[in-house]
C-alpha cells in the first residue's frame, strides 16, 4: 500500500469512528466500543507501518483547500522522522487505552459516548502530529485541547469533574494565546505556512533573511507559552493534577503521550527556530529544571495514586524538554517515546487498583491486597522501575542521554538541578511501590481514603471470592503490552534506530560505565531512603517530609501556589467581571432602558392629544396655520 493511502486511512479511521459511534451507536455501547476499537486499530497498523517503512527524504501528502494573497493553504500529512515517531506513539497508546477501557468502563452508562470521544481525540491528536503547516497544526492544537475537555469532564455529573475540565481548558488558552500570536508573527517573518520549510530555513546557516535575533527569541518565547500550557510547565502547570478527576484510561492516555506530550512535539518540531535564540533556550531550561524539581516535591507528600503520577508526569515533561533545551532532539523525543510506555503503564495499573479497591489511596490499596493482583503489580514494578531509571529499564536509558545533553559549559546548575529531580523520582516512585507491595497495618502511614470509599467492584463481582483479585483481562492485557515496552524500549538498539530515524545519529550518545556511576548511584539513593522510610519491617512509613510538617502542608497544598492564584490573579478577573457586569447591566443596558422608557412616556403623551374629536382636529389645525401666517406676516 503507497505511504499516501496508509496516511489518509491513519488519519481517517478515528474519526470515521467518531462520527459513526456518536451518531448512530451511542446507546448501544458494544457496539461503538468496537467501532472506536476497529478505527483505533486501523490507525495502529497504519501508523507502525509508515514507522517501519520510512522514504529515504520527507514525504508531503497533501490535497488543497484554498488558495488567499498567494499563498496555498492544505490539509494532509508530513511523514518525515518527528511526526513517524509521534504518530506511532499516539496510534500504540490509543489502542492499548481503548482496550483497556472494554473492562474499566464496561458497567458505565456513558460508555458509548466515551469510546467515540477517544475516537475523536486520537484523530485530532495524529493530524496534529502529521500536520504538514501551521494552520493544520493549529487547528488540530485547538481539537485536541476541546477533546480533552470532552474527556476530562466526562463524568458531569460530579462538580468537581467538571471544574477540572474548565480550568484544564482555560489555563491551557493561555498559553495558547501566545502561540497563536507567535505563528501569525513568524508566517509574517518567513512568509510560508509550510512546516517542513520553515524548519529548513531557521536550519541554515545564521538568521533567516531580514529576521533579528532578537525577533527569533520573541518568536521562541510566545511559541514556548503553547508549550508551557499544553505540557504543564511552570506557572502554568496546575490544571494538569485536577485533570484526574476524568476516568483513569483518561488520564493514561492524555497525560503520558498524546496532549501533555503535544506540546513538547511542538517544541521539537520548531526546534531549529528554538535553536536560533539561545537566550531564550536558557530560559526554557530554567523553567523546565524548576518544573522538575517542584512537581517531583509534590508527589513525595501525595497519597493518591494518580495525583502522585500526575505530579510525575509534569516532572518527566520537564525532563524532555531539559533534554531539547539543551540543544539535542534526539534526548527530548526519546524520553516522550519511553516515558508514554510506561506512564500509560502505570496509570493503567492505577486504574486497575481502582477500579478494584474503590480508592486512590497507596496506603489503603497496599492494605486491601493490591500485591495480590500479580498483572497489575507486574506492570507497577515495570512501570515504576522506569519510571524511577533504574537499569536496564527504558527510563534509564533516555534519562541518560538528557543527562548527557547537560555535561556542557555553563549548564552545571541545571545538571544539578536534574540530579536533584531524578533523586526525588526513585524516592517517590518506591515509596509508591513499597507501600502498595509493603503494607504495614501497624505503621504510622495514614490513610486518607479507605478501601471502598469509591464503590470499587471487590472479588466477589470478578468471580474469585476465594482467590487472588485480579483485573478483566481485557484491562490485564495492554499492561503486559506496555509492561514489556517499559523494559525493552530505552536499550540502546531502540535509541540507535529513533536517532537514526530522526536525522541525529550523532546525539545517540553510549555512556561509558564510568559515567553511568553518578547516574546509577542518586537513583539508588534515593531507593535506599525510600526502603528505609517505607519498605523496611520497622519502616516508620510516613517519609522524611513528615519530619517537617509545616513542609509537609506545603507539598499537600502544591506549595500554595494554586491558592495564591486564587488569590490574586481569579480574585482580580473576577472583579473585573462583577465591574463589566455592572457597567453592562446598569450602565449600558440601563441607559438604553431609561431611553425606551422615556420614549414609551413620550408616545403615552402623545397618544393622550389623539381624542378623535373632529373639532378639537379642525381648531388646532386652524391654530397653526394662523400662527405660521402671522409669523410669514411679521418676518
Amino acid at each position: 500500500m503507497s505511504h499516501a493511502n496508509l496516511a489518509v486511512a491513519t488519519l481517517l479511521a478515528p474519526l470515521i469512528a467518531f462520527f459513526v459511534a456518536l451518531v448512530f451507536f451511542r446507546k448501544k455501547h458494544d457496539v461503538a466500543a468496537g467501532i472506536a476499537i476497529l478505527g483505533g486499530l486501523v490507525s495502529l497498523v497504519g501508523s507502525v507501518w509508515l514507522l517501519l517503512d520510512p522514504a529515504p527524504a520527507p514525504e508531503l501528502i497533501t490535497a488543497p483547500w484554498f488558495e488567499v494573497g498567494g499563498i496555498k493553504l492544505a490539509f494532509g500529512a508530513l511523514l518525515d522522522g518527528r511526526t513517524l515517531l509521534m504518530g506511532a506513539v499516539v496510534g500504540l497508546i490509543t489502542m492499548c487505552v481503548l482496550v483497556y477501557s472494554l473492562g474499566y468502563m464496561k458497567h458505565d452508562p456513558g460508555k458509548g459516548r466515551f469510546f467515540a470521544f477517544l475516537g475523536l481525540f486520537e484523530w485530532a491528536m495524529l493530524s496534529f502530529s502529521y500536520a504538514p503547516n501551521l494552520l493544520q497544526g493549529f487547528i488540530f492544537w485547538e481539537l485536541v485541547g476541546l477533546a480533552s475537555f470532552l474527556l476530562i469532564g466526562f463524568w458531569y455529573e460530579k462538580p468537581s469533574a467538571v471544574a477540572a475540565a474548565k480550568k484544564a481548558f482555560i489555563m491551557t488558552r493561555i498559553g495558547d494565546v501566545g502561540m497563536f500570536v507567535g505563528l501569525i508573527l513568524l508566517f509574517g517573518d518567513v512568509h510560508t505556512l509550510d512546516i517542513l520549510e520553515i524548519g529548513n530555513i531557521f536550519a541554515a546557516p545564521g538568521l533567516p533573511e531580514g529576521v533579528s535575533a532578537g525577533r527569533v527569541e520573541l518568536l521562541a518565547g510566545l511559541l514556548f507559552l503553547g508549550v508551557m500550557g499544553k505540557s504543564a510547565q511552570f506557572p502554568l502547570h496546575t490544571w494538569l493534577p485536577d485533570a484526574m478527576e476524568g476516568p483513569t484510561p483518561v488520564s493514561a492516555l492524555l497525560h503520558s503521550a498524546t496532549m501533555v506530550a503535544a506540546g513538547v512535539f511542538l517544541f521539537a518540531r520548531f526546534h531549529e527556530l528554538f535553536l536560533d535564540a539561545p537566550t531564550m533556550m536558557t530560559i526554557i531550561l530554567a523553567i523546565a529544571v524548576f518544573t522538575a524539581l517542584i512537581s517531583s516535591t509534590m508527589a513525595m507528600a501525595a497519597n493518591d495514586m494518580k495525583k502522585i503520577l500526575a505530579f510525575s508526569s509534569i516532572s518527566q515533561l520537564g525532563f524532555m524538554i531539559i533534554g531539547l533545551a539543551a540543544g539535542s532532539l534526539f534526548a527530548g523525543l526519546f524520553h516522550l517515546m519511553t516515558h508514554a510506555l510506561f506512564k500509560a503503564l502505570l496509570f493503567l495499573t492505577a486504574g486497575a487498583y481502582i477500579h478494584e479497591f474503590g480508592t486512590n489511596d497507596i496506603v489503603a490499596i497496599g492494605r486491601a491486597g493490591g500485591r495480590k493482583m500479580r498483572v497489575t503489580t507486574l506492570g507497577l514494578f515495570a512501570g515504576g522501575f522506569a519510571l524511577a531509571g533504574v537499569p536496564i529499564f527504558a527510563g534509564f536509558w533516555s534519562k541518560e542521554v538528557i543527562l548527557g545533553a547537560l555535561h556542557g559549559p555553563g549548564a552545571e546548575v541545571f545538571l544539578i538541578g536534574a540530579y536533584a529531580a531524578a533523586f526525588m523520582t526513585a524516592y517517590y516512585t518506591f515509596r509508591m511501590i513499597f507501600l502498595i507491595v509493603l503494607p504495614n497495618t501497624d505503621s504510622k502511614a495514614i490513610v486518607e481514603e479507605p478501601a471502598g470509599s469509591q464503590g470499587g467492584h471487590g472479588p466477589a463481582d470478578h468471580g474469585h471470592a476465594h482467590g487472588a483479585p485480579k483485573a478483566p483481562g481485557t484491562m490485564r492485557a495492554p499492561i503486559l503490552v506496555l509492561s514489556i515496552g517499559a523494559v525493552i524500549a530505552g536499550l540502546p538498539f531502540f535509541g540507535d534506530a529513533v536517532a537514526g530515524l530522526l536525522g541525529r545519529p550523532h546525539e545517540a550518545h553510549h555512556a561509558a560505565i564510568t559515567e553511568m556511576i553518578l547516574p546509577v548511584a542518586i537513583v539508588l539513593a534515593g531507593v535506599a531512603l525510600a526502603w528505609l522510610d517505607f519498605g523496611g519491617k520497622k519502616a516508620p512509613q510516613r517519609g522524611i517530609v513528615a519530619w517537617f510538617p509545616p513542609l509537609e502542608r506545603a507539598l499537600k497544598n502544591r506549595w500554595y501556589i494554586d491558592a495564591f492564584y486564587r488569590k490574586t490573579i481569579i480574585r482580580f478577573v473576577n472583579a473585573f467581571a462583577a465591574l463589566m457586569y455592572g457597567a453592562e447591566t446598569r450602565g449600558f443596558d440601563g441607559a438604553g432602558d431609561a431611553l425606551g422608557r422615556g420614549t414609551m412616556k413620550v408616545g403615552v403623551s402623545t397618544a393622550k392629544s389623539h381624542t378623535g374629536r373632529l373639532p378639537i382636529f379642525v381648531g388646532t389645525a386652524v391654530a397653526v396655520l394662523a400662527i405660521v401666517s402671522l409669523s410669514i406676516a411679521l418676518g
